[in-house]
């Protein structure tokens, strides 16, 4: 049992948080990708991301410095390397984890849509994401090399869902 002692007030604003509840029904794109924040807790996010066939993330081998990453694939294939190189291929309900700093990269090695399922968590409450290339660059939130290419083309009437 925990040690954690709860005021009244405590109680009564614990009492009024409500569930949210979440949709993973996104459009598929044949080009760029789409990333999507489903949930935003205080330390911790949930985000779906869509990449086009052959698309990746743009702005190379990077770590999060304030977060770590859970990834699962949910269709498709995701092909991750590390400093240390290649890891092995992805396929759906499969995951990977990369702990605070650890840097990668990943693009989708096949002909169709990669969904992949991203949660990131900090032991602190979540700012914006600090990440850094390997030689210890900053990395600006979101910031891609090449924006025009990153730019999502959707698929008519294809969803995952």
């Amino acid at each position: 049992m925990s040690n954690v002692s709860l005021t009244e007030d405590d109680l009564k604003t614990f009492q009024k948080i409500e569930p949210q509840i979440l949709n993973l029904r996104i459009p598929l794109v044949s080009n760029g990708m789409t990333q999507s924040l489903l949930m935003r807790g205080e330390n911790s996010t949930l985000r779906v991301l869509c990449y086009a066939p052959s698309r990746g993330e743009d702005h190379g081998l990077h770590g999060h410095i304030e977060e770590e990453h859970y990834f699962i694939v949910l269709q498709g294939a995701a092909q991750f390397h590390a400093l240390n190189g290649q890891l092995p291929l992805l396929k759906k309900n499969q995951g990977v984890f990369l702990p605070k700093g650890c840097f990668y990269e990943f693009y989708n090695p096949t002909d169709e849509p990669l969904v992949v399922l991203r949660i990131g968590a900090s032991a602190e409450k979540l700012d914006r994401g600090a990440r850094v290339t390997p030689d210890g660059a900053p990395i600006p939130g979101r910031s891609t090399r090449h924006k025009e290419a990153m730019a999502p083309v959707f698929i008519e009437n294809c969803f995952f869902e």
